[in-house]
């Protein structure tokens, strides 16, 4: 009986122990709603005139944020240093399948998928699919961060501010005071050739895609501080015909100040030769392709000599000790001389608010109305004069559970 005893406290130890050194969990959200949305577009001028709208009462999928579960685990290598893993997956919770998708290739682990070490007096070390460092810094500045439909920060800022980067090496530092700053690179090269001695058919191309992502933050009391700048170069060549050759350049500033009733919001930022993670809500402009379709203003516009300025001026404050309301003006004005004369303006209203029934089950609100509108009097240097104006709404009652 001793024996027995003295056995199974071993046992228990030893499990303790293990226990304490390494440890895996898995987590996750669930979120989901119902909401009606409508998106009008109207052009005229010299490409003609006529209207597109897409409308409907529909189930909406991960509007706060993205559904999604995930594993992550530590183990401690002693000294301060840890290992550290973290696979995250995300899905569509009305039909179940996978949200991330790479062409006709699904993504496991689409949003996230990273291996590193980490110590408190030195930093963490990430390697894998990850995002970039305006992520860490500058997205939570938004009142709706990068959530709540098209209240999101992506509605005028793109993709900018929180983007997902194949094969990327990221460190971020301790928190010194508050202050932190973050640096990663991404990278990839491949080159093929083809010879063909019967036929003398040869070609060689090679892709190259190249960048880095930085980011520094201050958190400290009632103040919050980020900026961050990316730059990212793809260079395409392919024997007889010419060489593509990208270098997207892209920085974002942002400022919250919390007076206890409410906090305040600002941010701007700029995107040039070329967007990351699309232009905004200006991407959905619907335009006529003259054999019975439309053609998106985003498919096109993104390239060399492409201009986006982005702003954003946001209010939130608790209303009662589980409610808090969410208020945000954002707009952007983009210009690509390289391809037409002319702008595109957008300007986005977006009204929120999120009820806490527990610490990790909520329910929540939102409207958004955006605008947006196209001028323009000449293309590839050819003159068209001609204007389109998308209208857009969204308005979602949710909920969401997090484990």
């Amino acid at each position: 009986m001793k024996k027995t005893l003295l056995t199974a406290a071993l046992v228990a130890g030893f499990a303790s122990a293990a226990h304490a050194e390494t440890s895996v969990t898995l987590y996750g959200l669930v979120d989901g709603g119902v909401g009606y949305n409508t998106q009008k577009t109207t052009w005229s001028g010299d490409f003609g005139s006529g209207s597109f709208k897409n409308r409907g009462f529909e189930f909406k999928n991960g509007v706060k944020n993205g559904n999604r579960w995930g594993l992550k685990g530590t183990e401690d290598l002693g000294n301060g240093t840890s290992a550290i893993f973290q696979l995250e997956s995300g899905f569509d919770l009305g039909n179940g399948t996978q949200a991330q998708r790479d062409g006709n290739r699904d993504r496991l682990f689409g949003r996230k998928a990273i291996v590193g070490l980490t110590g408190e007096s030195w930093g963490t070390l990430t390697l894998g699919r990850q995002y970039n460092a305006a992520d860490d810094f500058v997205a939570p500045i938004d009142p709706f961060g990068t959530g709540w439909g098209q209240a999101a920060v992506g509605s005028a800022f793109g993709g900018s501010v929180s983007a997902r980067y194949d094969n990327v090496v990221k460190y971020v530092t301790p928190n010194f005071s508050g202050f932190q700053l973050g640096l990663g690179w991404t990278g990839d090269n491949n080159k093929q050739t083809y010879r063909n001695d019967t036929y003398g058919t040869d070609w060689d191309a090679e892709n190259k895609s190249n960048g880095f992502t930085f980011g520094l933050g201050y958190n400290n009391g009632p103040i919050q501080v980020g900026a961050s700048f990316d730059y990212l170069r793809t260079k395409n060549t392919f024997t007889g015909t010419p060489d593509v050759d990208t270098k997207v350049k892209v920085w974002n500033l942002g400022f919250a100040y919390d007076f206890d009733v409410v906090k305040l919001h600002l941010m701007y930022g700029q995107q040039n030769d070329g967007a990351i993670g699309g232009i905004g809500l200006a991407e959905d402009i619907a335009l006529p392709d003259f054999v019975g379709g439309v053609d998106y203003l985003g498919d096109f516009i993104a390239v060399d000599g492409y201009r986006q300025k982005s702003w954003l001026l946001g209010l939130s404050a608790p209303v009662t000790e589980a409610g808090k309301v969410y208020f945000s003006y954002t707009g952007n004005n983009i210009k690509n001389k390289d391809l037409f004369d002319g702008k595109v303006t957008s300007n986005i209203f977006n009204l929120g608010y999120l009820h806490s029934l527990s610490k990790r089950t909520s329910v929540y609100a939102v409207a958004s109305y955006g605008q947006s509108k196209l001028k323009t009097s000449s293309v590839l240097g050819y003159k068209l004069d001609g204007q389109a104006k998308l209208k857009s709404t969204e308005v979602v009652l949710g909920l969401q559970h997090r484990f």
